[in-house]
C-alpha cells in the first residue's frame, strides 16, 4: 500500500502534467504548444487574483487559492526558464530588459 503522500504527489503531478511542454524545444511546433501553456498558465494565474481580490472567500478556500496562485507562478517560472533555453540554443540572449504587464491592472470581466 502506498503512502498517502506519494498518492497525493502523484495527484499534484497528474494536474501539473498539462503545463509540461512535451514538444522538443527544436521543433517548429515548440513555440506553439510553449505560447498555449503560458496563455493558459498566465490567464489562470490572473483568474485566481481575481477571487482572492474580490470574493468573499472563507479562510480555507482563500488558503487554497493563495496555494493555486503560488503553483501558478511556479508554473510560469518554468515556462520562462524553458523560453530562454529555447532562445539560448537559437543564440538569442535576454537583455534583462522584459516588459511584463502588471496583469493587478487588468480588468477582466469574467
Amino acid at each position: 500500500m502506498k503512502n498517502p503522500v506519494d498518492v497525493h504527489l502523484i495527484e499534484e503531478l497528474s494536474h501539473l502534467e498539462y503545463f509540461i511542454v512535451k514538444t522538443p524545444i527544436n521543433a517548429s511546433d515548440f513555440w506553439k504548444e510553449w505560447q498555449e501553456k503560458f496563455s493558459r498558465a498566465y490567464m489562470s494565474r490572473i483568474a485566481v487574483k481575481k477571487l482572492l481580490k474580490n470574493k468573499r472567500l472563507a479562510y480555507e478556500e482563500a488558503a487554497r487559492y493563495r496555494s493555486l496562485l503560488q503553483t501558478y507562478e511556479d508554473v510560469l517560472m518554468y515556462l520562462e526558464n524553458l523560453k530562454n533555453l529555447a532562445l539560448g540554443l537559437r543564440g538569442v540572449f535576454p537583455t534583462g530588459h522584459n516588459v511584463e504587464l502588471d496583469d493587478e491592472d487588468i480588468d477582466l470581466d469574467f
